[in-house]
């Protein structure tokens, strides 16, 4: 009898989890969200399309670019040639040279986990909060005191701060999910009626509260109604994180002015969004963090650096461990 393996969160590192374990074990996704995505994530509201997680990505391994190749000729993932720059309050617009092709998903950001999700057992909407030894196996328990399994494995691919609140008290590598530090960060979506009067399509902001913004509806695939995405600088979201929305969302629109000179007050639509847990300030150290004895481990861009193709390196790297242990 196969293994049964329960994967808790059905972001990049999740589903990469479940497509290289199919066949060598059961394994039953669990995402405490509506819909698979993550950090990968899209926002329609109002007619408008933000991917208000990650950005972009890039492709510079030849295990990630090989897994991505479906998603590739399918056009679920397509390069992304914006003008980016970098701006500073009182000094010259740069434009930033590239040398590697950056990608995003289509039609937003969540389009790759949707494609990857396709076949696979995941089941959205579930909060896992805890887990029940049960034999020798793993008893799950959400939110709502549901119990689901029993488990031989559970391997939790939330942000490493979660990791640690669901993984029992003596799980060996507990320092390794302390030592891991992650940055929060807000991200206003702003809609427009008419076209914005800027040259570029992504900027990095220096000495601000905001640290990136990208014209999303310049992306392959958004519906093209005019959408600016602000993101706030990663320590500056970290000072900020207990303030009142409304707060940060004026700060950040009085950043945008002083950078930009557009005038927030013709946005037709505004929302903000916190992830208190975006990015990756120190990892932990290791391509993932496993229990072999008690059949337990954690994975995620944590463990490696805050960028997409490290969530799928760390998980790629655990699914070859754990297809060993299973199949001895």
């Amino acid at each position: 009898m196969s293994a049964a393996i329960a994967v808790i969160g059905a972001g990049l590192a999740g589903l990469t989890l479940a497509h290289r374990l199919a066949g060598h074990a059961a394994v039953s996704v669990f995402e405490k969200g509506d819909s698979v995505g993550g950090r990968l994530s899209t926002l329609w509201s109002d007619g408008f399309q933000f991917d208000h997680g990650a950005q972009y990505f890039t492709i510079r391994g030849g295990a990630f670019r090989k897994f991505l190749e479906p998603a590739l000729a399918q056009g679920v993932v397509a390069p992304w040639d914006p003008v980016i720059v970098t701006l500073e309050v009182g000094k010259k617009e740069v434009t930033e040279s590239r040398d590697e092709v950056i990608y995003v998903a289509r039609p937003g950001m969540d389009g790759l986990c949707a494609h990857l999700a396709e076949g696979l057992a995941v089941t959205p909407g579930v909060d896992i909060v805890s887990l029940e030894k049960d034999g020798g196996g793993w008893r799950l328990v959400d939110v709502l005191g549901r119990e689901y399994g029993v488990f031989d494995w559970v391997i939790s691919t939330a942000p490493a701060p979660q990791s640690l609140a669901l993984l029992p008290d003596d799980f060996v590598h507990r320092r390794a999910l302390q030592r891991a530090r992650m940055r929060g960060c807000f991200t206003l979506m702003l809609g427009f009626a008419a076209p914005l009067p800027i040259t570029w399509q992504g900027a990095f902001a220096k000495n601000s509260p905001i640290g990136w913004m990208a014209l999303d509806s310049h992306k392959p695939g958004h519906n093209g109604a005019v959408s600016l995405l602000v993101q706030s600088a990663g320590d500056w979201a970290d000072a900020h994180g207990d303030d009142a929305p409304e707060a940060v969302e004026a700060e950040l629109l009085r950043a945008l002015e002083h950078l930009t000179g557009i005038d927030s007050a013709a946005a037709t639509h505004r929302k903000l969004h916190h992830w208190r847990q975006a990015g990756t300030a120190e990892p932990a150290g290791a391509d993932y963090v496993l229990d072999a004895d008690a059949h337990l481990a954690a994975c995620g861009d944590w463990c490696i650096k805050g960028r997409v193709e490290a969530a799928f390196q760390s998980a790629d790297a655990l699914a070859a461990r754990l297809i060993t242990a299973i199949s001895a």
